[in-house]
């Protein structure tokens, strides 16, 4: 009798891991917040014992991973980016103060992701330098694997 409750039991533990998880197959853009970030800004206690860093509750995607300092958009989503399906990629397109043509760029979201409605996108390193001003106007669209659309969001001079 035992053994016959273990596995039952064992077979309702199983069935309850290995349900999916619900993806999305849209989303909406609710606020884009950019501004200049600075790599103390990034930093966290445990990274002065370590020197690793570590992101906590945030997803933070860059230009170049290995230089923190530089530009950031922070996409505040409506939904947790855990939802968004594998393969998710962010394409950002910005006028910048470097350059009279947009440049794009393509983000694709990990595997791992914490449980946040927050994206930091981030121009860094030589895609953004120190002194480097603000961008103009922006256009990002977040799609799915299959190239389908799940949000879009602009600024207004993108429009123009």
């Amino acid at each position: 009798m035992r053994t016959f409750l273990f596995a039952l039991l064992s077979l309702t533990l199983f069935g309850c891991a290995s349900s999916p998880k619900e993806s999305v197959s849209s989303v909406d853009i609710k606020q884009i917040k950019p501004r200049y970030m600075e790599e103390e800004q990034f930093m966290r206690i445990s990274e002065y014992w370590n020197g690793t860093e570590k992101l906590g509750k945030r997803l933070v995607i860059r230009t170049d991973p290995q230089v923190r300092d530089g530009y950031y958009f922070t996409l505040v989503l409506d939904k947790k980016v855990r939802k968004l399906p594998r393969g998710t990629v962010i394409v950002g397109e910005f006028y910048t103060p470097f350059s009279p043509d947009a440049r794009t760029y393509e983000f694709t979201l990990p595997s791992k992701r914490p449980r946040t409605k927050e994206v930091f996108v981030g121009l860094t390193g030589a895609d953004w330098p120190k002194d480097g001003g603000a961008a103009s106007a922006w256009r990002f669209t977040i799609k799915d694997a299959n190239e389908n659309i799940l949000a879009e969001e602009q600024s207004y001079l993108w429009s123009m």
